[in-house]
């Protein structure tokens, strides 16, 4: 297999061990979803976009669990829903140079 064309089946396999993983503590595993896909050499483009709906997925079904089990309060919760849609759109619309775009997931990871 080649690191810059991998078996989708593999990536698929990545990306629900990813998934478990993080959401298995609360998250939703974004950033390695995020270096995964650079390690693989993806478009610079389609990262952010691939990157974040993955990130919906699995923060959308902790989400549905955390609410169903009644561990969160909807008054409580609404102002970050309403806040951070916006802004993750906002960060998945921003464009940067590849360098640029590699240097900040190295420092931030």
């Amino acid at each position: 297999m080649d690191i810059t064309n991998p078996s989708p089946y593999f990536l698929a396999v990545l990306f629900f061990i990813v998934a478990f993983t993080y959401s298995s503590v609360g998250l939703a595993g974004g950033s390695s979803y995020t270096a995964l896909m650079a390690i693989f050499g993806f478009n610079t483009l389609a990262i952010p976009m691939i990157s974040l709906s993955l990130n919906l997925f699995v923060a959308s079904i902790g989400s549905f669990n955390f609410i169903r089990n009644k561990h969160g309060k909807i008054k409580l919760i609404m102002p970050f829903l309403i806040s951070s849609m916006p802004m993750a759109y906002l960060g998945g619309a921003l464009r940067l140079p590849k360098a640029i775009f590699y240097w900040i997931l190295l420092i931030s990871l």
